[in-house]
């Protein structure tokens, strides 16, 4: 078994890991919002009707129930898996290529068909509509909308946590981040991927649903270390990448 050294010394690199870095750590911000509104002012609607009839009587719960900081954590996701090629490239180019590839394609179909924005337009459609068939149709507009998001949440959750276990494998190869950053990402992201395809193949909810519950805490941990890591990187002058043939 061969090692490789190659030390990496670009500074647009490690401005970029900056970005990475504190795009990491306000993502994390956001999702924790998101968490903290979940489990205080849930659960949230489960059908068009009662999302108008929520957003009609409470705004500002309607809004955060729809998960608007996670929309936004999700653009700031691009810069973290962008940031993760960066360090990864020169170990292993093509699966690095494969996995931000993989985490745009996701990244793009969850923001493309979440429902956060359409929800609020028809719901104030709705309330402005006078005339019983338009309501109708508007409800029949947000339970497609509805199907679309959950159906988005599946396909593009597949491709961004096939991504993020790719990474996470290719860390096993590299002296970056180390084999404990690199075993919580397969562990959590692992799960998360095992769920979604669970869903897919339509397995027990409550499984997929537990599957979820105990991979999340090795996820959050392993975007704190890699955040982290970024803004390591990004305020040294170089760095030395670890490849291992």
């Amino acid at each position: 078994m061969n090692e490789i050294i190659k030390e990496i010394t670009d500074s647009s690199w490690n401005g970029l890991y900056k970005i990475s870095g504190i795009a990491t750590f306000i993502m994390m911000a956001f999702f924790m919002i998101d968490i903290i509104c979940w489990i205080t002012l849930g659960p949230y609607p489960s059908n068009a009707e009662g999302w108008f009839t929520l957003l009609q009587n409470n705004k500002l719960v309607g809004f955060l129930l729809l998960s608007f900081p996670t929309f936004f954590g999700m653009i700031l996701y691009y810069l973290t898996f962008f940031g993760l090629y960066g360090t990864l490239r020169q170990v292993n180019n093509v699966y690095a290529t494969l996995a931000v590839v993989f985490a745009f394609v996701g990244l793009t179909i969850l923001l493309i068909t979440n429902m956060a924005y359409p929800i609020v337009y028809l719901s104030n459609q709705y309330e402005a509509a006078t005339i019983e068939s338009h309501k109708v149709l508007l409800l029949a507009a947000g339970e497609t909308k509805i199907a679309t998001a959950n159906s988005g949440v599946i396909l593009g959750g597949f491709f961004a946590e096939s991504a993020a276990l790719i990474f996470s494998v290719i860390m096993l190869r590299s002296n970056v981040y180390g084999n404990k950053i690199a075993y919580l990402g397969i562990l959590g992201h692992g799960l998360d991927l095992t769920r979604i395809v669970m869903i897919l193949a339509f397995i027990s909810e409550k499984v997929a649903a537990i599957l979820l519950m105990i991979g999340a805490l090795p996820q959050f941990l392993w975007l704190l270390l890699v955040g982290r890591r970024f803004l390591q990187l990004g305020w040294s002058k170089s760095y030395t990448s670890k490849a291992v043939e």
